[in-house]
C-alpha cells in the first residue's frame, strides 16, 4: 500500500532511507520512500509517498518512525498526511505538495482541503471517517465552524456533506449560464430539469438542489412545468436596488469605475456577489451594459461616449496606444474593446492600426 506524509527532521544524508523499517504502533514493516522535495535538501519538513510491504491501517496524523533496517537505529520521524494514495507519483509535484501542507496543518484546514479537492460531487462524513480519526461531533463542529467562515457550505447534516465555498459559487454560476444558453438555443425547450443540470455538471444531487433553492431563494430562478428557468431581470428588484442601479449609472457616466475590477464591485456597493449578479442582469436586460470577449464588462453610456469622441476627434485611424490614452483603460481591457468595436462596425482593423470608420 501506499500513503503520503511528511518527515519532520532534517535528512543528513540520503543513504539507508530508500528501503528501511516502518514502525506505526508498534507495527513493523518493510519500507521505501520516494521524495516530493529533495532529500538533500536542509529543510525542516520533507514531503514524501511512503510504499509498505504489508498492507496497514493509517489515519490523517498518525505518527510512525523510520528505522534503519541493519543498525535499527531511529533514522527519522513523521505523519501521515494522505491514508490511501495513488502508486505512481504525482505529474504536479509542485501542486500536490501545497494539498500536502494544507493537510498538515488544523483539522478545520484538513476539510477544508478535501473539499476543494471533491469539487462539486461534494464530501460526505463517510470520507471524512475514513481519512481521519475525527468523530461525528468533532466533524460537525468543524464544518459549522468553516461554514461560519464562509470556506463551507454544508449540504446536509444527517449525515454531514460539505461543498467549498469557491465550488459552490462556481457552480450557481455554470446552471445559470446553462440554463441561459438553452434558452438562447431552443425556445421552446426553454429551462433544464434538475436531472439535466446535474448530468452536464455531474455534480452531487444534493448538491445541485441545494444550489437551485438557493437561486430561486435569491429570485435568479424559477420552476415552472417541472423545469427551471430564468427569471425577468426586472422581478423581485426592490427600491434599494433601483438606488444602486443609478448610483453605477452615474459612476459609470463619470468614469470612475476605471479604478475598480469587476470583483470589487460588489464590495463597493456593499451588497453580496449573488445579489449584484441580479442587478447586473437587470443591467444587461436595459442594455446599460455590453459583454465583451472573455467575460469584460463594458457600460452602454460610457462606450457610447467613448464612440463619439473617437468619431469628433477628426483621426482616421488609431494606434492600440492611442487608444488606451484615450479610453485611459489598461492593454487588459483595451484590446478586447477594440476588437468588440471592431465586431460593431465603428472600427476597422487594418495590421496594427485601427481605422475609425
Amino acid at each position: 500500500m501506499y500513503f503520503e506524509a511528511v518527515l519532520d527532521l532534517n535528512i543528513q544524508e540520503e543513504s539507508g532511507i530508500r528501503m528501511d523499517t516502518l514502525l506505526i504502533f508498534k507495527r513493523k514493516t518493510s519500507a521505501s520512500v520516494d521524495f516530493y522535495t529533495p532529500a538533500e535538501e536542509k529543510s525542516e519538513e520533507h514531503f514524501v509517498r511512503i510504499r509498505t510491504g504489508d498492507r496497514i491501517q493509517v489515519k490523517w496524523k498518525d505518527e510512525f518512525v523510520l528505522k534503519d533496517s541493519k543498525t535499527k537505529k531511529l533514522i527519522i520521524r513523521g505523519k501521515v498526511l494522505v491514508p490511501e494514495a495513488g502508486d505512481t507519483i504525482p505529474r504536479n509535484v509542485e501542486k500536490r505538495i501545497a494539498f500536502l501542507k494544507q493537510l498538515n496543518k488544523k483539522e478545520e484546514d484538513m476539510i477544508s482541503a478535501l473539499a476543494e479537492k471533491k469539487g462539486f460531487q461534494g464530501l460526505s462524513q463517510q470520507e471524512i471517517f475514513d481519512f481521519s480519526s475525527l468523530s461525528k461531533n468533532q466533524i460537525l463542529n468543524v464544518c459549522q465552524s468553516l461554514e461560519q467562515e464562509k470556506k463551507i457550505r454544508i449540504v446536509s447534516f444527517s449525515p454531514i456533506l460539505i461543498i467549498s465555498r469557491f465550488h459552490f459559487d462556481l457552480l450557481k454560476k455554470k446552471i445559470l449560464s446553462l440554463i441561459r444558453d438553452r434558452s438562447r438555443s431552443d425556445s421552446e425547450r426553454e429551462g433544464m430539469a434538475l436531472e439535466e443540470i446535474q448530468e452536464k455538471v455531474d455534480v452531487h444531487p444534493k448538491v445541485a438542489e441545494l444550489a437551485i433553492s438557493y437561486l430561486k431563494y435569491l429570485g435568479r430562478v424559477k420552476e415552472y412545468d417541472y423545469k427551471f428557468v430564468l427569471s425577468a431581470p426586472e422581478e423581485n428588484i426592490s427600491k434599494e436596488d433601483e438606488r444602486i442601479i443609478r448610483k453605477i449609472n452615474e459612476m459609470c457616466s463619470a468614469g470612475e469605475f476605471k479604478n475598480y475590477s469587476f470583483e470589487d464591485l460588489p464590495g463597493l456597493f456593499g451588497v453580496s456577489s449573488e445579489r449584484f449578479d441580479r442587478l447586473f442582469d437587470t443591467l444587461l436586460a436595459r442594455k446599460k451594459v455590453i459583454h465583451g470577449k472573455e467575460g469584460f464588462i463594458f457600460f452602454s453610456d460610457w462606450l457610447d461616449q467613448l464612440i463619439a469622441k473617437l468619431q469628433e476627434s477628426g483621426a482616421k485611424e488609431l494606434t492600440v496606444s492611442e487608444f488606451k490614452r484615450i479610453s485611459g483603460l489598461s492593454r487588459k481591457y483595451a484590446i478586447p474593446l477594440l476588437e468588440l468595436l471592431d465586431k460593431k462596425g465603428v472600427l476597422r482593423k487594418q495590421g496594427s492600426l485601427h481605422k475609425i470608420l
